[in-house]
């Protein structure tokens, strides 16, 4: 019975044979990705400096990538380059595509990119994540764990990992503020005080914040708002859009969050005068900045902020408008699957867990319970 073959890219023993003065020769076996068993030998002055150059020739035999393979011994740093390209082609939205290159090139590639692809263990994952957290918060190192995970599973795709180390690696808790929706009281003193804010009137915030209390919808859907989205008629509009830092992206942040949803009547009277005023340029959006052009939605978030805080509302965002929406339409008796479908979750515990005030009393409960 013959020995059994190589592993693929792998070799045998080394063998070593002296030629002459100062003059040493290392070969061993290599089994190559084409399955065939090919000789790789190198020469040196010594027996250590024969075997030490034929190490090197080996690991860089198994570790550097053809067409894009990615082995054991192949370098994080350009298993990140693989997965970025395969990002970039992939129908995932521009600021996604982003992000994902961001936190890969400014901590991925740092923290793990000299490491081989076999060296990407639970304990390695754990310290890179847990580094990234006590230095940028949990935030950023969920999303840098995200991106390790892409990594992983391209990898695990070449057959160059059997497990997932990400899979077991630590979770990451991320503190969360629990939701506090504006009262109704609230509501109407915060938007008396926006529409009588020189700053709100001058940026055209007025309208943005009530259609957004009025509605639920997140910001960047909101200042993506196209005219053909409304049906004043049937009083509803259709979210399919969204605002990004890449502009209007005709898309929306999750598959669910597409929807078309019923608006008050206060924001079908508002939105049919803004699209009949001649003063507000609604050819592109309905929503624009003051210059006519598409919001940057970072800059009115920031605009915003300095309007809340002047109102006394520091606690406010644009975020508590989705939960005080949300927690009205609670109160309503509405289920949580259409207050998620509502808000374009995909996840009704999402809206029950982040975004639904809690209500102090459940007379049902209290009767139930006679």
């Amino acid at each position: 019975m013959g020995r059994p073959p190589l592993p693929v890219g792998t070799f045998g023993s080394i063998s070593i044979r002296e030629l002459g003065p100062k003059r040493h020769r290392a070969r061993a076996r290599f089994r190559d990705y084409d399955g065939r068993v090919r000789y790789v030998v190198r020469f040196g002055t010594s027996k250590t400096a024969a075997t030490n150059a034929l190490k090197g020739a080996l690991a860089d035999r198994s570790s550097a990538p053809v067409d894009g393979e990615i082995r054991g011994e192949t370098k994080v740093c350009a298993v990140i380059d693989i997965w970025l390209e395969k990002v970039e082609v992939s129908d995932r939205s521009k600021s996604t595509k982003a992000r994902y290159r961001t936190i890969a090139e400014t901590f991925v590639r740092d923290g793990l990119g000299e490491l081989r692809v076999r060296e990407l263990n639970v304990p390695a994952v754990n310290r890179f994540i847990g580094s990234v957290r006590a230095n940028h918060g949990a935030p950023t190192a969920k999303g840098a764990k995200t991106v390790v995970s892409g990594l992983v599973k391209l990898a695990m795709a070449y057959g160059a990992l059997s497990v997932n180390p990400v899979r077991d690696s630590d979770s990451i808790p991320v503190p969360t503020t629990p939701a506090r929706a504006l009262t109704r009281d609230e509501a109407k003193r915060l938007t008396k005080m926006i529409s009588a804010d020189e700053d709100a009137i001058a940026y055209d915030l007025v309208d943005l914040c009530v259609f957004m209390l009025g509605t639920g919808t997140r910001i960047g859907e909101a200042c993506g708002l196209r005219e053909p989205q409304v049906d004043l008629d049937a009083g509803t509009i259709e979210v399919n859009a969204t605002v990004t830092d890449f502009g209007l992206e005709e898309r929306t942040k999750t598959a669910s969050s597409w929807r078309v949803i019923a608006v008050p009547l206060g924001i079908v009277t508002m939105l049919r005068r803004r699209i009949e005023e001649p003063k507000i340029n609604t050819d592109v959006v309905l929503f624009p900045s003051p210059l006519g052009r598409i919001r940057d939605t970072s800059n009115t978030a920031g605009d915003l902020r300095r309007v809340f805080d002047r109102a006394g509302f520091e606690w406010v965002s644009s975020h508590t408008f989705r939960k005080t929406v949300a927690t009205r339409l609670d109160e309503a008796g509405m289920t949580a699957r259409q207050i998620a479908d509502h808000l374009g979750h995909a996840q009704v515990s999402m809206t029950q867990d982040v975004y639904m005030g809690r209500r102090a009393a459940n007379a049902a409960a209290a009767r139930a319970l006679e």
